[in-house]
């Protein structure tokens, strides 16, 4: 499995939600893997981590 999809995984199991990567469709691999690794280590998902705000439209 590489390393994305690893993630991607993992963030589900820990958040029982999917990643959004539409928001993040500009950014690149190594950007997501960052963001991911940032909300697992926080025990945050994206929006309380402050990557993406509920109140905003992308």
């Amino acid at each position: 499995m590489d390393k994305l999809k690893k993630a991607l995984s993992e963030y589900r199991e820990v958040f029982d939600d999917n990643f959004p990567t539409i928001p993040f469709s500009g950014r690149t691999e190594e950007e997501l893997l960052g963001i991911i690794k940032d909300c697992l280590e926080k025990g945050k998902d994206v929006y309380d981590c402050g990557y993406l705000d509920l109140n905003r439209i992308y």
